[in-house]
């Protein structure tokens, strides 16, 4: 793991999700003045309207850690019961790196033209720009939505050339530290 890459991504908390959150809180307030008015029968979904917020509280907490080594890219999930590959990716099997508003990507769009199921591991940040991979993974499509910098899309680009579609760069490339020159865009 010499010249490896490595991305953590945490994801934000969205907007609907804290008023999810505050819904299921005061619910479960309700219910419990319920059954201390009312009658003891509404503990039980006081119980588990508040065992569903903390269920939801703590799946909604999405981290995840990218590794580029120099033979494939390795997607993990992180909790605190530890780490979970989800995906390791061979360069070979990446058929396309772009945007998502890229034309190439337009036939894997919902309702576009390839059917594919699609997989997200972004943060939601809005100045965290992400990218659209098309890999295969055991013999199936895969459309993953990835939030990489420049050193990651540069390292996909040296081992799978014809599968990198970004040209947000202009004409060089970004310089990696230690590489030398920057390299030019084919």
């Amino acid at each position: 793991m010499e010249n490896s890459i490595v991305i953590s991504v945490s994801r934000i908390v969205r907007p609907r999700e804290v008023l999810l959150r505050r819904t299921m809180a005061v619910l479960a307030v309700v219910f419990l003045l319920q059954a201390i008015m009312f009658s003891t029968g509404f503990m039980l979904p006081c119980f588990l309207m508040t065992l569903c917020y903390f269920w939801f509280s703590y799946a909604s907490k999405r981290e995840y850690e990218y590794t580029l080594d120099e033979n494939s890219l390795k997607i993990e999930r992180v909790s605190d019961r530890g780490r979970r590959v989800l995906h390791e990716i061979p360069y070979s099997a990446v058929k396309l790196l772009c945007r998502p508003d890229a034309p190439e990507a337009l036939p894997y769009k919902k309702g576009g033209s390839i059917p594919i199921r699609k997989t997200d591991y972004t943060s939601y940040r809005d100045d965290v720009p992400y990218y659209t991979m098309i890999a295969e993974e055991d013999g199936k499509p895969l459309k993953l939505l990835l939030d990489l910098n420049e050193a990651a899309i540069r390292l996909i680009r040296r081992r799978n050339r014809e599968a990198v579609k970004v040209s947000e760069f202009g004409n060089k490339w970004p310089e990696i530290p230690g590489q030398g020159g920057a390299l030019t865009q084919a």
